[in-house]
């Protein structure tokens, strides 16, 4: 079966972090990235083949922030073919995670430029990238 230069869904996951004083932590995306260049939002990316989605989930915190991670609870899928991503169909499944080794630091220059820890008021005025506002508010971290 032929793939090759097919569209297909992509799937990826996404990494949400709150501390101990309820703030929320985020990363700033770097000016290079196709889909939402400067915009913060939360760790992940795309799953690989094979990889189930904790695995991705850990694998990218480490990648991005150079965290150990674990995986505490799954908010519910994102799915949208216009809107959510600019260029893919894409699926999205974010999960609660915590860190449980390592400080965050800005391990993918290319990919981020800056992170940060912000209450939920502010992360209400921020403009998100791609629908990550909507998770946090389903997770229950943003009114």
């Amino acid at each position: 079966m032929e793939t090759e230069n097919k569209d297909h869904p992509w799937v990826g996951v996404d990494v949400i972090l709150v501390n101990e004083e309820g703030k929320i932590f985020l990363q700033k995306r770097a000016t290079r990235m196709k889909a939402f260049p400067n915009f913060w939002g939360l760790v992940g990316g795309w799953m690989d083949w094979g990889e189930t989605a904790e695995e991705s989930l850990k694998r990218e915190a480490m990648e991005e922030i150079g965290v150990e991670i674990g995986v505490i609870k799954f908010i519910g899928k994102y799915y949208d073919t216009k809107g959510r991503h600019p260029t893919k169909t894409s699926i999205a499944l974010p999960h609660i995670c915590k860190i449980i080794s390592g400080v965050p630091k800005v391990n993918q220059v290319e990919e981020v430029q800056d992170i940060g820890w912000f209450t939920p008021e502010e992360v209400l005025k921020m403009d998100l990238a791609y629908d990550h506002k909507q998770m946090l508010k389903d997770a229950g971290f943003l009114n």
